[in-house]
């Protein structure tokens, strides 16, 4: 669950061009919500996301991500548990390297990485496809092409991988964390997480001995019984995991043409639901800001002038819409895209 708590941010305090951009704002966002966010220029929507994701910093207030304030921490410490994809298709990547390298930086991201050139092993090429041939695109058979050739659609499409493929954090990275975002039950945490782990540890271990043992199985019979008992293993100690990754999407179709742009809302869709990730979408388009997600945010000088979900949502029109906006803001006009779509 993520809090944003009396948020605010002003532009260029004490000058003629003072603007506040977020204005004392509060936006609880539980697990696995997909919240499309619309308004009108200035209207702080960009600003937010870039406070939430680090790279702006917030005059004051909160940001809990699981109960834990990461309001203080750097872009790159919050790197392993945001990712953000931004309007312009250049900016997420590396246009310099190719695909693989660019997905290989992304899956590493928030952990050290060495000074020289990595290779990527065999296994995590063969992932590295799969992922890509998921998109549809016929990306997968141009792991070594460099990004900055591919179509604006293409690089959209890869941006968006990157910032869902962060490699599953380790064990211990599991138990550290779920310690750390229980700040009112720390030791309570701790103890639970730790007998859970040796129990299960001790578990996998003796079947694993015992399948080894056992002379009516083949070698490839025992292997694939030690791969069950693992992954059984590793499924529980995965439900400790706080901190999957939440998704930030500035606007990341507005400068494709539509047919693309329905492409990459049709990619968006699918990765949210199969990883049930948490989501904040940002869009100038009111249609789609109705036909994607759980709930649906306005934003108006800084502050949530309309904030809706379930079924209200579902029924939604544009009429309607435009009707809560003129009555809930003040003075704000949308623009034409964002009315005509």
């Amino acid at each position: 669950m993520i809090e944003i708590k009396n948020i605010t941010k002003t532009f260029n305090p004490g000058t003629v061009n003072e603007h506040k951009a977020i204005d004392n704002l509060n936006l609880t966002l539980h697990e696995g919500d997909f919240i499309t966010v619309i308004g009108s220029n200035g209207a702080g929507k960009s600003t937010l996301l870039n406070i939430i994701a680090g790279s702006v910093p917030a005059d004051s207030g909160f940001i809990l991500l699981n109960g834990t304030d990461v309001a203080s921490l750097s872009e790159h410490k919050r790197a392993p548990y945001f990712g953000h994809v931004f309007q312009d298709p250049m900016k997420g990547t590396a246009t310099d390297m190719t695909v693989i390298e660019n997905l290989a930086l992304a899956r590493s991201r928030g952990k050290k990485r060495s000074l020289f050139r990595w290779s990527i092993p065999n296994k995590d090429k063969t992932f590295y496809e799969e992922q890509l041939k998921s998109l549809g695109l016929g990306l997968e058979t141009r792991l070594y092409q460099k990004v900055g050739l591919l179509s604006g659609g293409q690089r959209q499409a890869i941006t968006l991988l990157m910032a869902t493929i962060s490699q599953k954090p380790s064990f211990n990275q599991i138990r550290k964390d779920y310690v750390k975002f229980n700040p009112t039950r720390r030791s309570e945490a701790k103890e639970e997480v730790e007998r859970v782990y040796h129990e299960q540890k001790e578990i996998f271990v003796n079947s694993r001995k015992a399948i080894r043992k056992d002379s009516s199985l083949s070698l490839v019979e025992k292997n694939e019984k030690i791969k069950d008992a693992y992954g059984i293993f590793d499924s529980k100690m995965r439900e400790y995991d706080v901190t999957k990754p939440v998704l930030l999407l500035d606007e990341h179709t507005a400068a494709l043409d539509p047919k693309t742009a329905a492409k990459v809302l049709e990619i968006t869709e699918r990765i949210v639901k199969e990883q049930s990730l948490t989501t904040i979408m940002i869009t100038h388009n009111m249609n789609d800001a109705i036909k994607y997600g759980n709930r649906l945010i306005m934003m108006s000088n800084g502050k949530i002038a309309v904030d809706i979900s379930g079924e209200e949502k579902k029924k939604l029109t544009i009429s309607q819409l435009l009707d809560m906006f003129s009555s809930a803001s003040d003075n704000d006009v949308l623009s034409d895209s964002a009315i005509l779509g």
